[in-house]
C-alpha cells in the first residue's frame, strides 16, 4: 500500500494534479532521497510507465523502503543497547564506592585503633609525698590520666621520688628525679614541664609507669 501509495504522489506531481503544499513537500522529500528523484525525473520524461515498469518501480521502492527502515531499526537498537550498557556501568560503579565508603573506613580504623593499644598504653600509679604543700591542678588522678595518654616512651618508669619546684603562675620551674639507676628521663621531663598546672610552691610524689600486656 505504501509503494502503491508513492507512485500515486509521483504520478500526480508530473501531471499537476497534486496542490502546490503536496508539490512542496514531494520535492522536500527527493531533496533527501537520490532515488525518489530519479523515479520522478524517469517518470516525467517517460509521460507514465507501462505495467511491467511500473511492477520494477515498485519492487526497487520496496527494496528501498525496507533498507531504510532496517538501517534506522539498526541505529535504534545500537543506541539502546549503548545506553543499557552505560547505565548498567554507572550503577555498578556506583555500588563499589558506596561499599569502600561503608566498609573501608571502619576497617583502618580498627587496625589503627589495635596498633596504637599495642605501642602505648601505659598504667600510670602517683604516690604522693603529703610533707609538700603542692598539689596539681584537677587533682592527682588527673595528673595520671595525662601521663597515661601521653607517655609515648620505650621503656617502663619506677622512680623513688619526683620533686617539682612550682612558681607563682602555677608551673613547674625545677624537676629533681631522684633515681640514680633510671636510665631515660626525658620524656617525663617534657610531659611534666607541659603537663597541668600546679597549686603551691613545691610537690614530690613516687612515680610507676608500666605497660600493660594486651591479651
Amino acid at each position: 500500500m505504501e509503494n502503491n501509495y508513492q507512485l500515486s504522489r509521483i504520478h500526480n506531481y508530473v501531471n499537476g494534479l497534486m496542490s502546490k503544499e503536496d508539490m512542496y513537500t514531494l520535492e522536500r522529500e527527493a531533496l533527501d532521497d537520490p532515488f525518489l528523484q530519479d523515479a520522478i525525473d524517469g517518470y516525467a520524461l517517460q509521460q507514465g510507465v507501462d505495467a511491467g515498469r511500473l511492477s520494477l518501480l515498485q519492487k526497487r521502492l520496496a527494496a528501498r523502503i525496507n533498507s531504510q527502515a532496517s538501517a534506522k531499526n539498526k541505529r535504534f537498537y545500537s543506541w539502546q543497547r549503548l545506553a543499557i550498557g552505560m547505565a548498567a556501568a554507572v550503577m555498578f560503579v556506583t555500588v563499589c564506592t558506596l561499599l569502600l565508603i561503608r566498609y573501608l573506613p571502619q576497617q583502618t580504623a580498627g587496625l589503627t585503633e589495635v596498633e596504637i593499644m599495642q605501642d602505648h598504653v601505659y598504667a600510670v600509679t602517683l604516690t604522693p609525698d603529703e610533707s609538700y604543700n603542692g598539689k596539681p591542678v584537677g587533682g592527682w588522678q588527673q595528673l595520671e590520666a595525662y601521663l597515661s595518654e601521653n607517655y609515648a616512651g620505650e621503656q617502663d618508669l619506677r622512680v623513688a621520688a619526683v620533686v617539682l619546684a612550682i612558681d607563682k603562675t602555677g608551673k613547674v620551674v625545677d624537676i629533681v628525679i631522684k633515681d640514680k639507676d633510671l636510665a631515660d628521663t626525658d620524656e617525663l621531663l617534657k610531659l611534666l614541664e607541659n603537663g597541668p598546672k600546679w597549686n603551691g610552691s613545691a610537690a614530690s610524689f613516687h612515680l610507676d609507669i608500666h605497660r600493660l600486656s594486651i591479651q
